[in-house]
């Protein structure tokens, strides 16, 4: 009878963990590492893996619910630094919650190590890290300096602005492990809002415009639009448009979007 206690003892101790992630970065980065099924709640606009488009919603990145989040039971929570506050609440409801930060690509390996430390998932968790770092290693170089502007948001609407990536991103990171420069130069923030005058300051040599898996847009009209402009890369014919479910992810599969814009640019 006292080895069937202990038994189910170890059981409660180390059993599944019921697991809601607060971005669909970190959702990627635990579904990897082997806790797929762990997960109960995601947030909004989180599609990778696909089985995890069926799972509960609670909320968007900047819009979560306290209330679906507590509905859902979960014994650990995982959020950014600007969902502190939730995750303090969460706290005060005996709610066990993990912060981590995405926003490098240093960051994005420590917070795989975290995470799989957290989950007892430390050899996936070193898979996924060497697979960053051996594509860090090996990322393909030009031969010659350019400058790349990286646009990730909005892409098509110049008129009303568009997002590209600053000096706080793993995008300009990237963009040196492929020998290429910012051409963003100021110094504002990691997504400053540009519009045609500031897009024109920049002159890039490329221009990549990044869409997600669900954005919809005419591709014939949004080169149009950039065609206006006059730009080097307009003039070069160097106005790339990528559309992916990963290159506007910090997970682990920046290791795939360090070669897919390093190829771009070459």
């Amino acid at each position: 009878m006292r080895l069937i206690w202990l038994l189910l003892l170890s059981l409660s101790l180390f059993g599944a963990e019921r697991i809601v992630t607060l971005s669909p970065a970190i959702a990627e980065i635990t579904a990897d590492l082997g806790a797929l099924d762990e997960i109960v709640g995601v947030s909004e606009y989180t599609y990778y893996p696909q089985s995890l488009r069926e799972r509960p919603k609670i909320g968007g990145y900047f819009s979560l619910s306290l209330e679906r989040i507590i509905s859902l039971n979960p014994t650990l929570v995982i959020g950014l630094p600007h969902q502190q506050e939730t995750l303090e609440k969460l706290q005060a409801f005996h709610i066990k919650t993990l912060q981590v930060e995405l926003g490098k690509i240093g960051e994005i390996k420590r917070s795989i190590s975290v995470i799989a430390e957290t989950l007892r998932k430390e050899e996936r968790g070193r898979q996924l890290v060497d697979a960053i770092e051996k594509n860090q290693r090996t990322a393909p170089k030009l031969e010659k300096k350019k400058s790349v502007l990286i646009v990730f948001a909005n892409a098509s609407g110049i008129d009303k602005g568009v997002y590209v990536a600053g000096h706080n991103l793993y995008f300009e990171e990237i963009l040196h492990l492929c020998g290429a420069e910012n051409a963003y130069k100021e110094s504002f923030n990691a997504q400053p809002v540009l519009k045609a005058e500031g897009l024109i300051a920049t002159d890039p040599d490329t221009v990549l415009l990044l869409f997600g898996p669900l954005d919809r847009f005419d591709a014939d009209a949004v080169m149009r639009s950039w065609q206006r402009l006059p730009l080097k890369a307009v003039r070069s014919g160097s106005i790339k448009i990528i559309q992916s479910d990963y290159l506007l992810i910090p997970s682990h599969r920046v290791a795939k979007s360090i070669k897919t814009i390093c190829e771009a640019i070459r």
